[in-house]
């Protein structure tokens, strides 16, 4: 689940093809906020800035689908690990390359270099996929700390993407925090989800089907979700950026 959106804005000017390339993260920049909170904060949803383009989607799922296709024929852990590794190091080059944040290049290195010494310190190629269970499960107890916290996460977001931090848990906005809380809980659902289905393929050691599931309820789940948030989110926030 490494998916980085981007915003439209910032494409080069001396390059009109470029719109597949990762282009600049803007989130590295104070005031603004890109990706998933940018597209739930904005008039129209984009499926392909949800995802950061084709790049960000193959990103995210190239070394899954690199392990799970290639073990199965060498039944040795070399080849896919290194190049599942390999591919996220292709990424972070390309993402320097386009001056994107260090700490997203690195980020996105640090998850796949932790997924590839469990597995190949435990000689289980399932162990691959053990450090996605343990972002999943922090994530949903981050977001629900944040509910806990009466500021649930998703209404932080799409108020930091329109300027209206300083105003989304007043009186007058009160449906808005209350949508954003339900959409908050539709990401616990996701996370949650990922677990249950997940885990047990995990102990039951079937690499392909486990693949499969990390596969589909990775990005597609994520742009299903992003959807339905911005679907529940907007009249709202379009009366808050009035506001």
């Amino acid at each position: 689940m490494a998916t980085n959106p981007v915003e439209a804005a910032g494409k080069d000017p001396t390059n009109p093809d470029d719109s597949s390339l990762p282009r600049e993260n803007p989130i590295a920049t104070p005031g603004k906020i890109s990706g998933l909170g940018a597209q739930l904060g904005s008039q129209h949803f984009s499926i392909r800035e949800a995802i950061g383009g084709p790049w960000g989607a193959l990103e995210a799922t190239l070394p899954t689908i690199l392990v799970v296709v290639i073990y199965p024929f060498t039944q040795s852990l070399r080849l896919p690990v290194i190049l599942a590794l390999a591919a996220t190091l292709i990424f972070g080059v390309i993402r320097l390359h386009r001056r994107q944040s260090l700490r997203q290049v690195l980020a996105g290195l640090a998850g796949t270099l932790i997924s590839v010494f469990w597995a190949w310190r435990s000689g289980q190629v399932e162990n691959f996929f053990a450090f996605g269970f343990w972002i999943n499960g922090v994530y949903s107890v981050v977001l629900l700390l944040t509910i806990l916290a009466r500021r649930p996460a998703i209404g932080w977001l799409v108020a930091g993407a329109i300027g209206k931090l300083d105003s989304w848990r007043q009186a007058h906005a009160r449906k808005f925090y209350e949508l954003s809380r339900l959409c908050t809980w539709l990401w616990i659902g996701l996370f949650t989800l990922r677990l249950v289905v997940e885990l047990p393929l995990y102990y039951a050691n079937l690499l392909v089907p486990l693949g499969a599931a990390r596969l589909i309820l990775g990005l597609p789940a994520f742009v299903l979700i992003g959807y339905f948030n911005w679907v529940l989110l907007r009249g709202e926030t379009s009366r808050l950026r009035a506001n």
